[in-house]
């Protein structure tokens, strides 16, 4: 939107390449964590798996998107913003419905509060 009101080019140049310097960064930061983080979750006798499945689904998503993307847009230049914005809302109420389902050891290891803490509370309140 802030693109078309830009009525010069050095200007709209200078938006670009700010857009383009935080989405870099963003990836960067992506990069660093999301591999570490998936080694984590993954059990020590399914690493390797877990590690190549998540590089697969990458190299998968940059094989993929712009073939998939090019063909919706050829059909309807809305449809890809439509269908980006299902697809997102769908995940979202994935997140959601799956609540509080993360195993007990992990949720441990990852520090999260009153996890390990719970059944203890609750019996030495009886007693």
């Amino acid at each position: 939107m802030s693109a078309t009101l830009i009525h010069s080019e050095l200007g709209a140049t200078a938006l670009l390449a700010g857009v383009a310097t935080v989405f870099a960064i963003g990836e960067c930061v992506h990069a660093v964590v999301l591999g570490p983080l998936v080694a984590d979750l993954a059990p020590p006798h399914l690493l390797g798996r877990y590690i190549s499945l998540y590089s697969l689904m990458g190299t998968g998503g940059l094989a993929l998107g712009p073939a998939i993307g090019g063909a919706v847009l050829a059909t309807s230049p809305d449809a890809v913003w439509w269908g980006g914005a299902l697809v997102a809302a769908v995940i979202g109420a994935g997140f959601l419905l799956s609540g509080d389902r993360i195993p007990e050891p992990l949720a441990v290891e990852a520090g999260i509060p009153d996890v390990e803490e719970g059944p203890r509370a609750a019996t030495q309140a009886t007693n």
